[in-house]
Order: C-alpha cells, then sequence, then structure tokens
C-alpha cells in the first residue's frame, strides 16, 4: 500500500463478517426449529386423520352404510363442527350425513388414492365471516361412495404462525447483538494492534530504544508483542554489532594504510633511489596481499552467515579430512618444532560442505602451530552418542575462560597475540562455519593448552543432520 492510499480499517469488515456468521448460525437454527414444529405438527395430523379414515371404513364394512351414517352423525354433533368435519355422499355426491353442506372443492373426489389436504372454510355471513383452516383427507369406498373428514388446524397455524414471527425477531436480535458484539470485539482487539502500530511508528522515528508492552493475559497478542520485542533485541544486537564492525575495521585498516603511506612518502623523498622505491613496491605489495585477505575473509564469512551453502552440502567423511589436514600441516609442525600427533576413528562423517569444513580445521591447526610453543599438538575425530567432533587440543598457554566467547567475535585478538601475523578472523571463520553446519565450537581448558572443539549434531534417519546440537 502507498503511503498516499487512505487505509482501509478492517474493524467494520470484522463486525459485519461476525454477525453474518451469527446471522447464517442462527438463521440455520430457528429455520430449522419452525420447519421441524411445523412438519410434526402437520404429520401429528395427518395420522390422526388417518387413523380415523381407517376406522370408518370398518364401520362401513361391518354396519354398511346406515351404520357409518349413525356413527358420523354421532361425532358431528359431538364435536360442534369446530374440531372434526365430516362429509359423507353417495358417488354423484349427495350428502347422506356429516356436518359440511357440501364436498370441498380443492378435494378431487375422482381419485382413489387422495392425499391429505389443507382447505379453508368460512363461517358465518359474508359480514362476519370467520375463515378456519382445516386440513382433510378422503377416501373412496368400497361401494363408491366417499367420505372426506377433517381437523381444524386454526390454532395450529396461529402457534406456527407466531413461531414464525419470533424465530424472525429472534434472527433480527441475535443479528443486532451479533454486530454490536463484533464492534466491541474489533474494537478491543483491533485497539491493540493499533497500539502496536503507533510503537512501531515511534520505533521506525528513532525511538528505537522502546519495546512494545505486553499484558498480564499472555494472550496471542502479548505473544506476538514478546516475538517482536525479541526482534527488536536482536535488531539492536545487529546494529551494535555492524557499528563494532566498522570500528573494528577502521582500527584494522589504519595501521597497515599508514605503513604504506610512510612507505611511499619514503621513496617519493628519494626519487633517484632505484633500489629503495623497489624495496617500497615490494613491501606494498605484501601490505596489499595482506588487505585482500582481510576483505576476501570478511565477504567468506557474510556469505556463510547468509545461509546460502546449505543447498549445497553433501556426505563429508571426518575422517578422511582430519586425515588430509594432519597430512597438509605435518611439515609445518615439524619446522616449527611441535609434534603434530592425530587420533582418527574409522567412518566419522557429517553431511556439510567439504571445502568449509576443511578450511575451518585447518584454521584451528594453524592457530595451534603459532601459539603452542612447544609440545604436541593432537588431532582427533570421533564419534559417540551426542554426535561427531573434529578436536585440535594444543599444549600452549591456552585462553582464559574470561576470553573464549569474545575470541570469536572478528578482529579480536588478546594481548599476546598481538605481535603474531594475522587478522583476528580465524576463529570467527570457524564460528561462522559450525553455525551454518548447525555444530558448536567449544573452547576448553587442555591443562594447560586450549582444546578447541567442533561437535556436530548426530545424523538423522534420512541421513541429514539433526538441528540440535550436540
Amino acid at each position: 500500500m502507498s503511503p498516499t492510499e487512505p487505509r482501509r480499517s478492517i474493524r467494520l469488515r470484522l463486525a459485519l463478517a461476525s454477525a453474518a456468521l451469527a446471522a447464517a448460525l442462527v438463521g440455520l437454527a430457528l429455520a430449522g426449529v419452525y420447519v421441524a414444529v411445523r412438519e410434526i405438527l402437520e404429520h401429528e395430523t395427518d395420522h390422526g386423520l388417518q387413523a380415523e379414515l381407517d376406522e370408518l371404513e370398518g364401520v362401513h364394512r361391518a354396519s354398511g352404510t346406515e351404520g357409518l351414517r349413525r356413527t358420523i352423525d354421532q361425532r358431528s354433533v359431538g364435536l360442534a363442527g369446530h374440531d372434526g368435519y365430516y362429509f359423507f355422499s353417495e358417488r354423484r355426491l349427495e350428502r347422506i350425513a356429516g356436518n359440511l353442506p357440501v364436498w370441498p372443492e380443492s378435494i378431487d373426489h375422482d381419485v382413489d388414492d387422495l392425499e391429505s389436504t389443507t382447505v379453508t372454510l368460512q363461517e358465518g355471513s359474508d359480514t362476519r365471516a370467520i375463515v378456519r383452516f382445516v386440513r382433510m383427507d378422503a377416501v373412496i369406498l368400497d361401494d363408491g361412495r366417499h367420505l372426506t373428514i377433517g381437523r381444524d388446524i386454526t390454532e395450529q397455524r396461529r402457534v406456527v404462525r407466531a413461531l414464525r414471527f419470533a424465530a424472525v425477531s429472534a434472527f433480527g436480535i441475535a443479528v443486532a447483538i451479533a454486530l454490536v458484539g463484533g464492534l466491541s470485539v474489533s474494537r478491543r482487539l483491533l485497539g491493540r494492534v493499533e497500539g502496536m502500530n503507533r510503537m512501531l511508528v515511534g520505533i521506525l522515528a528513532g525511538r528505537s530504544r522502546e519495546h512494545v508492552p505486553i499484558g498480564d493475559r499472555r494472550d496471542e497478542f502479548d505473544e506476538l508483542a514478546d516475538h517482536f520485542n525479541r526482534l527488536l533485541d536482536e535488531n539492536d544486537r545487529l546494529i551494535e554489532r555492524m557499528r563494532q564492525f566498522t570500528n573494528d575495521v577502521a582500527h584494522d585498516l589504519r595501521t597497515p594504510l599508514s605503513r604504506m603511506r610512510a612507505q611511499v612518502e619514503a621513496a617519493l623523498a628519494h626519487p633517484d633511489d632505484t633500489g629503495r622505491a623497489q624495496e617500497a613496491l615490494q613491501s606494498l605489495l605484501g601490505e596489499i596481499n595482506t588487505l585482500l585477505e582481510l576483505f576476501n575473509a570478511l565477504l567468506r564469512i557474510a556469505q556463510i552467515e547468509s545461509g546460502s551453502l546449505r543447498q549445497q552440502m553433501r556426505a563429508v567423511d571426518l575422517t578422511a579430512l582430519a586425515r588430509d589436514a594432519v597430512e597438509l600441516y605435518q611439515p609445518a609442525a615439524e619446522e616449527a618444532g611441535l609434534a603434530l600427533e592425530s587420533s582418527l576413528s574409522p567412518d566419522v562423517s557429517t553431511v556439510g560442505d567439504r571445502h568449509l569444513l576443511a578450511q575451518a580445521l585447518t584454521n584451528l591447526i594453524d592457530n595451534a602451530i603459532k601459539y603452542a610453543g612447544n609440545g604436541v599438538i593432537r588431532v582427533e575425530a570421533a564419534a559417540d552418542g551426542d554426535g561427531p567432533r573434529l578436536v585440535v587440543q594444543d599444549a600452549g598457554p591456552g585462553i582464559p575462560e574470561v576470553d573464549r566467547k569474545r575470541v570469536l567475535e572478528r578482529f579480536v585478538r588478546l594481548d599476546a597475540s598481538r605481535n603474531l601475523p594475522g587478522t583476528g578472523l580465524g576463529l570467527a571463520f570457524v564460528k561462522a562455519v559450525a553455525d551454518l553446519h548447525h555444530a558448536r565450537l567449544v573452547l576448553e581448558d587442555a591443562g594447560p593448552g586450549l582444546r578447541a572443539t567442533l561437535c556436530f549434531p548426530a545424523p538423522q534417519a534420512d541421513g541429514r543432520n539433526s538441528r540440535e546440537p550436540c
């Protein structure tokens, strides 16, 4: 949405959606009750009419026309013509008995299998007529005579109409309550969203230290606010890291650039001294190579931290990788007066990027050679229930426990190593490779010396690494 586009609030839409849902549910429930009551009343009436027709047919078969006439006359008088209606006639519909003057016009008298139907009867004069609703059923007797009976359902119709009115009224009230409730709930819920939105606007305006307030109910909004506050804290941490990174880069570049400037100025001060100029160019080339290595290392770490290299991971034989690294650094260790030993278990493997793992291991071995002084450097490749691991252990001065977390950051160099060549990115690179592989880089006291362990997660049944660290 562009900044100039008006905002479309979802408050009314949420209220309308709630009202529509409530209306649909209440409407279906009330309609079901209405139809069920109407059908039950009609079914009971039809069942009673059919039972009475069967009874009167039995009277006709047992007592003939005269017996049926007497029965109908008795029932017509007993019901006073308000609850029961009867019409017993000849084939041509001449009345024999009953309280109906004529055969109802809406009932077909030529059909053998007649169905129950509702007719309207008018009682009294035209000026003061009373309209009554009668449910009627009819039958053609064995001798061809006709018989129809009915039950007054005017009161049933009134009950059904009252029920329909009540259902419509309840539906309207339910919709109104749902609409008001939807507006109230949406106002309350979206009020919290709007409060968070105002807080975010303030954060974007520069008040980065502010946080979204969290209530005591610990509902979904509080959980969202908690996650967002954690995101803000992580963002602050990343900004601080970037600020520190910028300061560290500037600090580390100042010294080599100053040396390069001094060398250029010295060469320019003696333009006729070809030997001095050649020496200055050689020195500048070395400084430039150091700077290129620095920037290449930074770019490599950034690429690793992006996680894009996970798509290239394959099964890696850590035993073979450690064996190759030991063979590569054996001459350098002997030249430094150190013994490089190995303890390699067979078939130690993980899923990862072989090149990155090899470079991480060689960084650890290179650091051990630089700082071990005298003694033995031991390289291990092993695996147990916690997962595979690579270990590089030396007998040097080690790293104080208070500094072990700090040395994993970029450009951090302890005082004892400031006079040795390096960029301060070796352990930061190893840490980035470990994070990429969901592994851990653990620095421990070897008593004496340092024990650096790359601890990988245990493999899953499908061959991939578990996301849980070992």
